[in-house]
Order: structure tokens, then C-alpha cells, then sequence
């Protein structure tokens, strides 16, 4: 793709991305690379997103006045999530595209849809305080190899059966420790330069206009459709990864 076109097509990506954040919490790494790889590479959109993962779930931390409580809950998970992430991110240089492809694709369509056919599980606190910490390391190493911390960090906080509101606090929280232990991963191994990171922030300003659209959408929804639809984009999405392996 030619320059211009890429550069415009790229900002169009970044907002879809944003808005579907905002109407659902989660998304942007979801709408986003699929989009940025028609014209950018796997490691390059990670890369142009990292940024915009940071900050626009961060900004989501703070919704409704549940920051210090979510994190009393949920320190576990950010720690060992943060210190698995970091070093797994290793893999992304060494695994083909074509692998990872696969890795995402599977991990989008599988573990989003155990939560859902299993709809009457909900943890307990005695499973809650180990069950956080394994959750961690094992979104931490998915993450790393894959760029996809988020599906196994889902059916967490899916079985937890949170409320829309502390939802969306939750698992805000946690991918704002998941991008930021990427972003280390990334540099650290030289899968992106700081300049790259730069270009990231960026792409900020697109993604944040699509988010607070998206969340005025978000009111509108009830608790059985923000599932759905938290559901069907995982299941596209992972199935948008597989198709590339034909």
C-alpha cells in the first residue's frame, strides 16, 4: 500500500479500534491489528498500538470511582501478569508471523467461548486467590508470544460474574499493566525502537476520538447484550487470524 493510503487507512483503523473500546472496554488490539496488518506487518501494528493501549486503558481505570478498590482485589494478577509478560515478549522475534497468526486465531475463538458455555460458573474468593496469580503467568506467556494478553484475562474476570461497571474498571487495569510490560518486552528485545514508540503516541489522538464516542454507545447497552458483544468480536476476530493460515 502506497504511503498516503496507508497513513489515512491506518488512522481509520486506530479509530474503529477506539470505538469499539469504548462501547465495549475492550477491542482495540482486537479491531486494531487485524485492520493495521492490511497494511502494516504483525510486529508493526503491536507496535503502533502500544501506546494507545497504555493510555486509553488507563483513562478507563478510572471510571466510575473504583480505581483503589479494583487494584486492592486484583494486585496479584498485574504483578505476576506484568513480570511474565516482560520476558515472554521474547518470542516475537523468534516465532514466524505465520504461527502467530494461528496462536491469536486460536486463543480469540477457544477461550472467550469456554466462558460462555460454561455461563454458570462463578469463582469464589478461596479460588480467587490462587486462581489470579496462574491467570497472570498464563496471560503473561500468551501475550508475549502472541501480542494477546487479553482472552485469558476475559474468562478470568467473566467467571468472576463482575458487573458491567467493575468490569470494564478490572479488566482495564489489568491490560494497562499487560501494554506496559509489552512495551518493556518490545524494547528490550528490538521487536520496536523508541522511535516506533513515538509514532505510537500518535496514534493516540485517533484512538481516543473513537473512544469517547464509543462510550456514550456503551450506556445504551444492557449487561446481556455487552456480553454478546464482547463475545461475537472475539469469535470473528480469532477467526479473521485463522483464515490468514490458508
Amino acid at each position: 500500500m502506497p504511503p498516503l493510503p496507508a497513513i489515512l487507512y491506518s488512522i481509520f483503523a486506530l479509530f474503529a479500534g477506539g470505538l469499539f473500546k469504548g462501547v465495549a472496554g475492550i477491542g482495540l488490539p482486537l479491531v486494531g491489528v487485524p485492520l493495521l496488518t492490511v497494511a502494516l506487518s504483525l510486529k508493526q501494528s503491536v507496535a503502533t498500538l502500544v501506546m494507545p493501549l497504555i493510555f486509553s486503558n488507563l483513562f478507563q481505570s478510572f471510571e466510575g470511582g473504583q480505581f483503589r478498590p479494583v487494584l486492592r482485589r486484583f494486585w496479584p494478577v498485574h504483578l505476576t501478569l506484568f513480570v511474565t509478560i516482560v520476558f515472554s515478549t521474547r518470542a516475537l522475534v523468534a516465532v514466524p508471523e505465520r504461527y502467530l497468526f494461528g496462536v491469536i486465531g486460536a486463543a480469540l475463538i477457544v477461550i472467550p467461548g469456554i466462558a460462555h458455555l460454561f455461563p454458570r460458573v462463578r469463582l469464589r474468593e478461596r479460588e480467587e486467590r490462587w486462581l489470579g496469580p496462574l491467570t497472570g503467568i498464563v496471560s503473561g506467556l500468551v501475550g508475549g508470544v502472541s501480542s494477546y494478553y487479553g482472552p485469558v484475562l476475559l474468562l478470568y474476570v467473566m467467571w468472576l460474574r463482575l458487573p458491567k461497571a467493575i468490569f470494564v474498571v478490572a479488566i482495564s487495569q489489568m491490560y494497562t499493566v499487560g501494554s506496559i510490560g509489552l512495551a518493556l518486552g518490545l524494547l528490550a528485545f528490538g521487536v520496536a525502537t523508541p522511535a516506533e514508540l513515538g509514532i505510537s503516541a500518535l496514534a493516540c489522538a485517533p484512538v481516543f476520538a473513537g473512544l469517547l464516542l464509543g462510550q456514550r454507545v456503551r450506556l445504551r447497552l444492557s449487561e446481556r447484550n455487552f456480553s454478546l458483544l464482547i463475545l461475537a468480536t472475539y469469535l470473528v476476530t480469532g477467526t479473521s487470524f485463522l483464515l490468514r493460515l490458508a
